[in-house]
């Protein structure tokens, strides 16, 4: 589940460096913000293996990780402290807390993106597609535990997703 945590953490770590972030080949207006609590949005679903929410506002849509995926990574990483108590030096105790706390931070945000960044939303074939203004999918290869994101939403969530963002932008 950590490799989880470090690929989405890969997507979100260069977009809190700046305000323009890069998707693809060109730049998308995205931000890192605080994570949404799924019924204050407009609409929001959760991947069928339970680790990420897609939410959609009132002029964004917003993906983050669901407070289950985040439970079992706390348990996980407080499990492994607990194995590795009687094992490590203080030093390699100090230096795992930090970078756990400050991974815990990173991926207790959100991702946003505004919907004029977005051109198209559908759902095909068993996949989500969400196009940017340039004609490229976003999250197109973003994994969780070797599961595509974007085709483990059911079908009815991601027809409803597609509508309320639909209702958003036009």
């Amino acid at each position: 589940m950590l490799v989880a945590g470090f690929l989405f953490t890969a997507l979100l770590l260069p977009l809190h460096l700046s305000a323009q972030n890069h998707f693809g080949d060109h730049d998308i207006d995205a931000d890192i913000t605080q994570r949404l609590h799924p019924r204050d949005a407009e609409y929001a679903m959760t991947t069928r293996e339970g680790s990420v929410d897609l939410l959609v506002t009132d002029d964004a849509i917003q993906i983050q990780f669901s407070d289950r995926f985040l439970a079992e990574l706390e348990d996980e990483i407080r499990d492994d402290e607990d194995q590795d108590y009687h094992e490590a030096s203080v030093l390699a105790d100090v230096i795992k807390s930090m970078v756990t706390t400050g991974v815990k931070k990173l991926l207790d945000h959100a991702l946003i993106i505004p919907l004029y960044e977005i051109s198209e939303v559908y759902y095909d074939d068993g996949r989500l597609y969400i196009i940017d203004r340039e004609g490229d999918e976003i999250f197109e290869d973003l994994e969780i535990d070797d599961v595509d994101v974007m085709e483990d939403f059911s079908r009815r969530d991601a027809r409803r997703f597609v509508a309320a963002v639909e209702r958003r932008m036009y």
